[in-house]
């Protein structure tokens, strides 16, 4: 079932397709076949009032047991351009994954104008490991949260030197009899001899 988008009722009007209540917290393996994918980031929405999942937001694994969602991200009363409105109503207040996942975007964005060369298993890796749990979680996969609430700061702080290589360093040993603290740290490539004049 295709929770979030309205469907089009061939005459120009939508609806929405399903609805939740408070209670109904919606089952697990219930994520969408679109955020099913084997190369997507899969967006819950978070409710950032109840510090939780929001009622809206369909819950994991995968049907053959993959961890989806993958990440947090705000999603609740976002205003945002409305594209069913004219121009004397420009805005619109949702709520949803329709919401949360254009924030990720955007946070992806900033992560490719800071590396550009980022590939999308890498941009996942990041988004994950710089995810931050919720008040009392841990840092562990969870079937309503994904890997916690993204972090966009650290998410293009990583980025920016994910692929900065390191130069490694090779420490020589002491001679016998000098002190530790003497001891010098060699670089591991050697200057190239200076051309004869």
């Amino acid at each position: 079932m295709e929770r979030d988008d309205p469907a089009d009722l061939g005459d120009g009007s939508y609806f929405w397709p399903s609805f939740f209540t408070e209670a109904s917290h919606v089952d697990t393996s219930s994520v969408s076949a679109l955020a099913c994918g084997q190369r997507i980031v899969s967006v819950a929405n978070l409710d950032e009032l109840k510090r939780r999942a929001h009622i809206t937001s369909s819950q994991g694994p995968t049907r053959d047991g993959r961890l989806k969602p993958d990440i947090t991200a705000p999603g609740t009363g976002i205003v945002a351009a409305n594209g069913f409105g004219g121009p004397d109503d420009p805005w619109i207040e949702m709520t949803g994954t329709s919401m949360a996942s254009p924030y990720v975007a955007g946070v992806i964005g900033l992560m490719l104008a800071a590396e550009p060369t980022l590939t999308a298993a890498q941009i996942l890796g990041i988004i994950k490991a710089t995810a931050r749990p919720l008040p009392g979680a841990t840092y562990q996969w969870t079937n309503d949260l994904g890997f916690g609430v993204i972090s966009p700061a650290a998410c293009v702080a990583e980025a920016s030197h994910a692929l900065t290589p390191t130069a490694p360093t090779v420490t020589a040993a002491a001679p016998p009899g000098r002190p530790a603290s003497r001891r010098a740290a060699r670089p591991a490539t050697r200057r190239p001899p200076p051309e004869a004049a």
